[in-house]
């Protein structure tokens, strides 16, 4: 391990300017390794000092992901080096409003339109258009739980299909044409056939949709559900001059069609084939990674910080960060998870609860580390430290200081880290969940994972 030695002056006005100094230059964009003022150490009280500590990072495939109605459908097909050949299809119900008056049975359609609402496209490779199937459900989805291993049979034809051209902009609502028999029937029934009488034959007549992407597009597609996703009718009864609307969607207003996400994986030829049993830890070697949607996450051996703190005497932590990367690859169409939760974990690989059954996970710098009542790890949401993905540098990056001094000072104990794709919720956010909501990904190489700690000692005189 590589250590820098800073010494610093004792008076107190130098003191406080060399300090400040100190922060001012490990906040920017150097390397606090390359760092350091010599001074004369021999007449100082008070050192500051850089350590760098190396970890290690194995996979974890967590088994039930549930999918189900977590407000977005993933689909489409990826390939990569690291994770092999990932296929999503997503699978909803439609709901039809009560409230709106159903066409005339003299009413005459003048078109339709199948809107896709669109929230993000991830793709290395997004200069050509892209294929979206929608097909329909042969049965119906019921209600239970449904997780990402979980399928339903379909019509292999697609009812819709169009190419999209998302090279300038990946958040939008595609709005489709359709114009085939299945709508002329599906407007027919609804004029006047028993289909549309109440929700349950509405379900046993249209059981519903499924969207899928083309087979080696290399792209994947998060979807939003609710009324911008899903057909519109436009007629005009007789007598009428302009048309009306009658929405057939997967949600209407804050209400959701039932829905879930099937994620099949094929890793042969990959680093991660070897990972075979679900909820144990595997070491790729070189490389580490996370696959949103499919259910692997990155877990941090952190012992490497006991050896170190038990090397140390009366000192006090100014700054610990933990940096990982650059990443693999760096494509503004393929972003990884924007931020991460570090949750905390041991041998289980599982996340650790509290006696409470609330999460245990890093907390923000200056922010308490232990809950003064239970003596165990403080959970406050709205203070979860996360650790986020620097576009800049390319790097994931997040300060930890109060979190180890939390550990050198007995009050919480050292835990490996779990890091989990998402946000909780916090005042003015509402969070999100990109592990179960997105098919994001990153590989890292493990000689880039460190913590970069920088920590004063007090001498006696």
């Amino acid at each position: 391990m590589k250590v820098i030695t800073t010494s610093i002056l004792t008076s107190p006005a130098k003191l406080f300017v060399s300090l400040f100094t100190i922060f001012s230059i490990t906040s920017s964009c150097e390397d606090p390794s390359s760092i350091g003022l010599i001074l004369d150490p021999e007449n100082n009280q008070i050192g500051v000092f850089y350590q760098e500590i190396p970890l290690s990072a194995s996979v974890v495939l967590w088994d039930s992901i549930s999918t189900l109605n977590t407000g977005f459908l993933l689909y489409g097909n990826e390939e990569s080096d690291f994770f092999g050949k990932t296929e999503a299809t997503g699978y909803s119900r439609l709901f039809f409003n009560r409230d709106v008056r159903r066409p005339e049975p003299n009413a005459v359609l003048d078109s339709v339109r199948f809107n896709i609402y669109i929230r993000h496209v991830l793709g290395d490779n997004l200069d050509s258009p892209k294929t979206i199937n929608i097909h329909l459900l042969q049965e119906q989805i019921k209600d239970l739980n449904y997780y990402n291993f979980n399928s339903l049979s379909y019509d292999p034809q697609p009812v819709i299909s169009t190419k999209v051209d998302f090279k300038a902009k990946q958040d939008t609502i595609v709005s489709i044409s359709v114009n085939n028999q299945f709508v002329e029937g599906l407007f027919a029934e609804m004029k006047g056939g028993v289909g549309f009488n109440d929700i349950f034959s509405f379900r046993e007549f249209f059981p519903g949709v499924v969207f899928k992407g083309a087979e080696n597009e290399d792209v994947s597609f998060n979807t939003q559900v609710g009324n911008n996703t899903g057909f519109v009718f436009f007629y005009k009864n007789e007598g009428d001059t302009i048309s009306r609307a009658y929405p057939i969607s997967t949600g209407i207003n804050n209400n959701f069609a039932r829905h879930f996400s099937q994620i099949v994986n094929d890793p042969t030829g990959t680093p991660t084939e070897v990972v075979q049993n679900k909820m144990q830890a595997y070491n790729l070697g070189h490389f580490a990674g996370v696959k949103s949607g499919l259910g692997m996450l990155v877990k941090l051996d952190m012992s490497p910080l006991d050896a170190f703190l038990d090397t140390l005497e009366n000192v006090t932590f100014n700054q610990v960060r933990l940096e990982m990367g650059p990443l693999v690859s760096n494509k503004v169409t393929n972003l990884p998870p924007q931020s991460q939760i570090m949750y905390f974990t041991n041998e289980t690989n599982r996340i650790l609860f509290r006696t409470d059954n609330n999460p245990m996970a890093v907390q923000q710098d200056g922010t308490p580390q232990v809950d003064p009542d239970r003596g165990e790890p403080i959970y406050l949401p709205q203070n979860i430290a996360l650790l986020f993905h620097l576009k800049e540098s390319n790097t994931l990056a997040q300060l930890i200081t109060s979190h180890v001094n939390a550990i050198y000072r007995k009050k919480v104990q050292r835990r490996d880290f779990l890091l989990y794709p998402g946000a909780p919720p916090r005042p003015g956010f509402f969070g999100n969940d990109d592990f179960r909501e997105s098919l994001r990904e990153y590989v890292v190489d493990q000689n880039t994972i460190k913590l970069k700690i920088f920590y004063s000692k007090v001498r006696s005189l």
